[in-house]
């Protein structure tokens, strides 16, 4: 390891003697020489953070020296460690030295997550932020009481790494050294932000420290370069210019200050230029930019991009806050029973919270499709109103009935108790749509389902007409519990997206139709510290937690990156005694058997009337090749042999949708069904977007070709994508690939199980009008 070294750095014109070292070689007398440099028991902290966001280096400084202390990044050796409880316990977790840092809380969840050291007397000069950015207006309103006058280039430059890679110890000294003077000037004492991870327990500590980082670790995923897919044809105004996104997923949103477009058209000389951009209104597709130059009329778009991450979600936000609020010792969540029934069941139990009313007993009440012995249990443990039932767990595989379990739990519910009330969540807008029709479908109407306008105006209304009398959009959400009770009309169960659960507007609904019974579909999706912020706000009335998944399918976004990432099937406590719905009405029985015996470890039953004598079969597209397309791919000669199986049903009239694990294909098999003059609208969708979703005839398209498995190897994801189909499943791709590269994969698998021969070469359906199904 180096040894310490000493320079000198000028900050804002005085010297501040600057000591670096790397934590395993700290010793006392580092600590005791800079002790010995604070003088008015204040120190200003900036860090520097490294790979997942994992601190890298703390600089610690006083009104004359600086200490620099560089962190290892792998397994802290036995020095490092004492190392670490040195400078916690001599130094940042001292009461009587006040620090200041820009954003501390992140620096004092990162400081106990990394290295389980704690901080006392902490305060910060921001408040808590989801957003990764540091802007520099932000930074300019904190520093206040700093000697001399700031330029914003000064602070554009100083934190334009946002306290990440690529800032040098000089700058990090710099942020140091103003957050110390901003933070003990007399005009800021009252406006800082306190945090303290001194008291916390261990275990608590722990939580809330890997909730924090991981959802920073998560934001950091998202794209800062989106593609924006547009409409060809534009109206250009007087600086500006109206487009129309043509793709919800990258539509052109709102703009926000760290967000810019960029437009790149092609002008009547034929040159390619670049034209900044910022959104004035966006109004479903139709959207109106402002440009910084102007565009002829005829000239043509190239492409336009967005630059920047998006803002932060609903959820998002509010979490971080929330988190940060218990640092602070304002919110008293870690005590909730909920809380503690998820992440610390090894603590003494908070009594769960009293019933609202009277207990009225509750019943499993017939409905219009007959459940089976594990539906039946299911819906016995969600409408119990036994503590061992506070919160239950249903597994769902593919096909079993999640939904059906959700309709009969929430008749029962509400004949049985003519006042309780039920909140159906999922994670996605398709999700809540599909159990509101499935609620239609057994004949119970007295429901409201509450959807974004973002999501349904002008791009979605088409998935909401069989609901659309129960329809209440997130614009129309009223400011008072009059106009509350006339919009729901007596309704007592209300479906929503988790993120518009805890939207501010809907007060004045859970206002007249408390948040009692929460159910969670989709479960397995959700990252498991996003249910904090609903059970936090509802928990004055919040009695029941029900989460119904599948951890053999999709995960959390993210997980694949970020292992340590949980959903709630991954608390093993509860996990144990989840309820499993054994029996699958989807898929037909070869695929259902295999699906069990490969996925399920054989629990899995299969009831199905098909009569089809072969319902799986494979094509074969020779001398397929898979082509990059950006970080994704596409595969041409496989989507040829697409279209044409498309046009063989859809002239038989049957109904079958496209799904592909690859978004370019999935772009380019919809283009090529219009071009064919066949539906092309809600026909081909992403693997990842399809879960929940099921169609009579299912057409697979792998892409992969070569010699790498790609998205095969991920067997959550090729679970969802065997398991749509409720008459039969065509899967295109490459007969070599599949029966060497592909072999152990869960593709090769079915290939070689299925009964006969489930190859067809792909001239045949080319070229020949041949069954695929006789």
């Amino acid at each position: 390891m180096p040894t310490p070294s000493t320079s000198n750095s000028l900050v804002r014109g005085r010297e501040l003697a600057i000591q670096t070292v790397h934590e395993s070689n700290l010793r006392s007398q580092h600590l005791e020489a800079f002790f010995n440099s604070i003088t008015d028991g204040s120190i200003g902290l900036a860090p520097i953070y490294g790979t997942n966001v994992a601190l890298a280096t703390l600089v610690i400084v006083s009104n004359t020296n600086a200490l620099v202390v560089h962190f290892s990044s792998g397994k802290a050796s036995g020095q490092s460690k004492k190392a670490r409880t040195l400078l916690q316990d001599a130094l940042l977790s001292e009461d009587s030295i006040t620090k200041y840092a820009f954003l501390m809380d992140k620096l004092t969840f990162s400081l106990y997550h990394g290295f389980k050291i704690r901080v006392a007397s902490a305060q910060s000069l921001l408040k808590p932020q989801a957003d990764d950015d540091i802007h520099h207006s932000t930074v300019g309103d904190a520093l206040t009481g700093v000697p001399g006058k700031i330029a914003k280039e000064e602070l554009v430059q100083l934190f334009k790494n946002n306290e990440g890679k690529g800032t040098s110890v000089e700058e990090a000294a710099r942020q140091a050294w103003l957050a110390y003077h901003a933070g003990s000037s007399p005009s800021r004492q009252s406006k800082l932000t306190l945090f303290d991870s001194s008291t916390q327990h261990n275990t608590h500590l722990q939580a809330i420290s890997q909730l924090y980082c991981l959802a920073i670790r998560l934001r950091l995923l998202k794209p800062d370069v989106v593609k924006n897919d547009i409409d060809s044809k534009f109206k250009v105004g007087k600086g500006s210019v109206e487009l129309t996104s043509t793709r919800f997923k990258t539509r052109i949103t709102q703009t926000s200050t760290r967000q810019n477009l960029e437009i790149k058209i092609r002008n009547e000389q034929g040159q390619v230029v670049d034209i900044a951009a910022k959104t004035k209104k966006v109004n479903g597709r139709g959207v109106q930019v402002a440009t910084t130059k102007s565009m002829a009329t005829a000239a043509s778009i190239v492409s336009v991009k967005t630059y920047g991450r998006e803002p932060p979600t609903n959820i998002e936000s509010t979490r971080h806050r929330l988190l940060a609020n218990v640092l602070q010792g304002t919110v008293t969540l870690l005590k909730n029973p909920f809380v503690q029934a998820i992440f610390f069941p090894q603590d003494p139990k908070t009594q769960w919270p009293s019933p609202i009313r009277r207990p009225i007993p509750r019943s499993v009440v017939q409905t219009s499709r007959a459940l089976n012995s594990s539906q039946t249990k299911a819906v016995e443990a969600i409408i119990s109103l036994d503590d061992r039932h506070r919160v239950v767990m249903i597994h769902g595989p593919p096909g079993t009935g999640k939904t059906t379990v959700i309709a009969a739990s929430t008749q029962s519910i509400v004949q049985s108790d003519p006042l309780a009330t039920v909140y159906l969540i999922a994670h996605s807008n398709v999700a809540v749509k599909n159990i509101a029709e499935k609620l239609v479908n057994s004949d119970f109407l007295d429901f409201r389902i509450i959807v974004s306008r973002e999501f349904h105006f002008d791009w979605h209304e088409h998935l909401y007409e069989k609901v659309e009398g129960n329809l209440i959009r997130t614009d129309s959400l009223p400011d008072d519990p009059l106009a509350a009770q006339r919009l729901l009309l007596g309704a007592r169960v209300i479906l929503s997206t988790l993120s518009n659960i805890i939207n501010q507007k809907m007060a004045e609904i859970t206002r007249v139709v408390p948040v009692e019974t929460l159910v969670i579909d989709e479960a397995s999706q959700i990252d498991v510290g996003d249910y904090l912020p609903a059970i936090n706000r509802y928990q004055r009335t919040l009695q029941k937690l029900v989460f119904i998944g599948d951890d053999k399918q999709l995960a959390p976004y993210g997980q694949e990156q970020i292992k340590e990432l949980q959903s709630i099937f991954e608390k093993r406590h509860l996990r144990g005694s989840a309820i499993l719905l054994d029996t699958q009405y989807r898929m037909p029985v070869s695929i259902g058997s295999f699906i069990s015996k490969h996925v399920y470890g054989g629990k899995l039953n299969t009831s199905h009337s098909g009569t089809l004598r072969k319902p799986c079969r494979f094509i074969d597209v020779r001398n397929s090749n898979e082509e990059k397309r950006g970080h994704s791919w596409i595969n041409k000669r496989e989507a040829q042999v697409v279209i044409a199986v498309a046009k063989q049903l859809n002239e038989s009239g049957l109904a079958y949708r496209i799904i592909t694990p690859y978004d370019p294909q999935r772009s380019y098999l919809e283009s090529e069904l219009q071009r064919e003059k066949l539906p092309h609208k809600d026909k081909c969708f992403n693997v990842d977007s399809f879960q929940g979703n099921e169609a009579d005839y299912i057409i697979v398209s792998l892409v992969r070709s070569g010699n790498k498995l790609g998205f095969l190897q991920e067997d959550r994801r090729v679970n969802v994508m065997l398991t749509r189909c409720k008459k039969a499943m065509i899967v295109c791709t490459n007969r070599t690939f599949v029966e060497n590269v592909a072999q152990k994969s869960l593709v090769g698998k079915l290939a070689s199980s299925l009964e006969g021969d489930p190859w067809v070469e792909a001239r045949r359906i080319l070229y020949t009008k041949l069954n695929l199904f006789a």
